[in-house]
């Protein structure tokens, strides 16, 4: 009615939202905030019910809590149809994976996590009430025959469930993470040197007998060697823990890299030694019998490599070729654009432009058609994403499910699952893809726009209650 019209258009811009194109775009807005900020961010009903006041957007639009929560309780029932209608519409085929799997506790609320660390869909994020072998296998079997899914490797942080869980569920082998590796020799060594050197500086600006300046001169120059070779195997952990070496480009044996990682355990040993560092927690026992799962990371992947050129028949020189010339260069050039540490940067760069060269320089890369390059590039760099060594992936989600769940609301199941949808079909990398275009290699609908055309039309403002001032001094009758 005109009357009720006057009473909206309180406004300057109100009159937009009276036009057919103010009101699509009104919705688009609404729902978009409840989406990216409910949801993505975890803000709740009332601040995004405060929100729609702040930008006078409460005459045209219901937007009080309790009908902000309805939307985000309506939202949240819908994105779990959008995946179950998407993975139904899959066609049946074989998907070679590499997961991680972690479960991660918020009070009471146990979560179990399962990844594909080359696309980073998760194959499963379920709530369970124990982290046994036999609840895993339970949750873990149905989603990989639904999604015909074959793990091919397994990057586990040693829990002994989840080792069997590879080896038994999965039957595959079961890699050790280098992210747990280096943490725990952090723990151990790094806040120790650190706290030496700041005491021998201290030290050294409190003496004043030149004997004692001396004494605490030699403390900083032995605490600051010691921090240095401390950083150096720290990171010679992930140098070392490569299919090719980094000095010459060969591909690594398993002797070789036991040896390696050996020396590494060696060298933080003796850091502690020479700075009187105790292994309170038998840390280089421990980091000792991780060096063989570590180097499964790297076996296996070549395993798999050797099996599938010999399942098509290549031969001799052109798997020579493909070994030691091709997936050098493509494997450098994955890590190069990977890492966002800038010393390593330089030495994978410094090792992509050596491999290059090898490969420009090989007599069969003139012989190769364009057609079979292209062929032989794209199956590399396929083989190139499937070699993993860290589950850094999935402590990355339980990081960002860690930061809603103490934002005060919690996490309910229901919500969890929304959550999912969101991080598989929704979150996008800089090359624009979600996790699930890179997993299932083929494109899907739009997330949002799906929602925006289920959500069906704006909620309607609802009339305000009148605003009652009570009077203390105003005593109601009651009868004598």
């Amino acid at each position: 009615s005109e009357k009720a019209r006057k009473k909206r258009n309180q406004h300057p811009e109100s009159y937009l939202w009276e036009t057919e194109a103010g009101n699509e775009w009104a919705r688009l807005l609404f729902f978009a905030t409840i989406y990216h900020f409910g949801f993505e961010c975890g803000v709740g009903a009332d601040k995004l019910s405060d929100y729609f006041k702040l930008i006078r957007m409460d005459t045209h639009i219901g937007s009080s809590p309790s009908t902000v929560l309805r939307q985000l309780q309506k939202m949240e029932g819908l994105l779990p149809e959008f995946q179950a209608l998407c993975e139904n519409q899959l066609e049946s085929t074989k998907r070679e994976s590499v997961v991680a799997m972690d479960e991660t506790f918020f009070g009471d609320f146990l979560i179990l996590v399962l990844m594909d660390l080359r696309s980073g869909y998760l194959i499963l994020e379920s709530v369970a009430t124990n982290r046994c072998f036999d609840t895993w296998f339970t949750h873990v079997e149905p989603r990989l025959k639904d999604l015909g899914i074959h793990v091919n490797h397994a990057v586990t942080d040693r829990a002994k469930a989840l080792i069997k869980l590879a080896m038994t569920g999965f039957k595959c082998e079961s890699g050790a993470d280098i992210f747990h590796a280096q943490q725990d020799v952090v723990r151990w060594l790094g806040a120790s040197l650190g706290r030496r050197l700041s005491n021998a500086e201290k030290q050294l600006t409190a003496a004043s007998e030149p004997e004692d300046i001396a004494l605490a001169e030699q403390n900083i120059a032995s605490r600051k060697e010691s921090k240095l070779q401390y950083h150096e195997n720290l990171q010679g952990l992930s140098e070392d823990l490569h299919p090719f070496s980094l000095l010459n480009n060969q591909p690594q044996t398993e002797d070789k890299l036991l040896d390696k990682l050996e020396k590494r355990v060696c060298c933080f040993e003796g850091i502690a030694k020479q700075q009187a560092i105790p292994d309170a927690n038998d840390t280089a026992k421990k980091l000792r019998n991780q060096i063989p799962p570590l180097a499964v990371n790297v076996t296996s992947w070549w395993l798999w490599v050797n099996e599938t050129l010999q399942a098509l028949k290549v031969y001799a020189i052109l798997q020579t070729w493909v070994i030691d010339a091709l997936l050098p260069v493509v494997y450098w050039h994955h890590q190069l654009h990977k890492t966002q540490n800038r010393q390593l940067r330089e030495k994978y760069q410094q090792a992509w432009k050596s491999s290059s060269a090898v490969l420009r320089q090989h007599p069969l890369t003139d012989a190769l058609s364009v057609c079979k390059l292209q062929h032989w590039l794209t199956w590399a760099e396929w083989m190139v994403q499937h070699f993993h060594r860290s589950s850094s992936a999935v402590e990355g989600r339980n990081g960002s499910l860690s930061k809603m769940y103490h934002n005060g609301r919690g996490i309910s199941e229901s919500r969890l699952k929304a959550l999912t949808v969101i991080h598989n079909y929704g979150l996008k990398r800089r090359d624009g893809t979600t996790a699930a275009q890179r997993f299932f290699e083929q494109d899907s609908p739009d997330l949002f726009s799906w929602i925006l055309d289920e959500m069906g039309e704006l909620p309607l403002p609802r009339q305000a209650r009148p605003k009652v001032t009570l009077d203390p001094l105003k005593l109601l009758g009651v009868p004598a």
